[in-house]
């Protein structure tokens, strides 16, 4: 993992993938750790970066920015970089999917001693009666009631990906707590609000360990 400290952090990009038929596990990863190295930890901006898999043999890079201005920097010089080059090449380009969160809380920056990210996506149930404060202000209730009770949570968020989505971004110790918290949702009061606001059509959730 690549991390550096920058102070509060406004943007974490979230980006989804597979590899294509025939490669091997060994070489992706390799080439993560080459972009990192080559090009990554060398942009403005960027406070941290982990590489992921998830128990469906997908992959995915998690970025931490100061701002959005310096993760679309980074993102705009990437394709030329030749590190990035290599490793695109090791991926199906119709699998990619980036999401560019707007972390909605002050004062984050980069959690330490995580092994897990919990990264869920959803749409509001009722859009012309979304109300985003009042959905931080669930998940402020959530931090206090709910995942206070565990020793494990690292760091939890809200995000914005655009004007109809939203995420709920958790960092967690293990997988089995990021799995056995996040179950632990529809038994609890306050996180069923949070839960009842976004449509369930709409929920695009997975856990992801880190990899490198």
């Amino acid at each position: 993992m690549f991390q550096t400290n920058l102070g509060s952090l406004k943007t974490m990009g979230f980006a989804r993938y597979e590899k294509r038929d025939g490669v091997e596990t060994a070489e992706i990863i390799e080439a993560a750790l080459n972009w990192r190295h080559d090009f990554l930890s060398t942009q403005e901006g960027i406070a941290m970066h982990c590489f992921l898999g998830n128990d469906k043999g997908h992959f995915a890079d998690a970025i931490m920015a100061s701002d959005h201005q310096s993760f679309m920097a980074m993102s705009e010089n990437h394709p030329q970089a030749k590190s990035s080059q290599k490793f695109m090449a090791l991926l199906k380009p119709d699998s990619i999917r980036l999401a560019a969160n707007t972390i909605l809380k002050e004062d984050v920056v980069v959690p330490t001693d995580f092994s897990c990210i919990e990264f869920g996506t959803f749409s509001p149930k009722s859009p012309e009666q979304f109300d985003q404060k009042a959905m931080l202000d669930i998940s402020d209730r959530i931090e206090e009631k709910y995942l206070s009770t565990f020793t494990e949570p690292r760091a939890h968020f809200m995000g914005k990906v655009d004007d109809t989505t939203y995420s709920e971004i958790a960092f967690v110790e293990n997988l089995g707590m990021a799995r056995r918290i996040c179950n632990g949702y529809v038994q609890d009061d306050t996180c069923l609000k949070l839960l009842n606001i976004f449509d369930p059509e709409s929920v695009d959730l997975d856990f992801w360990f880190k990899l490198a």
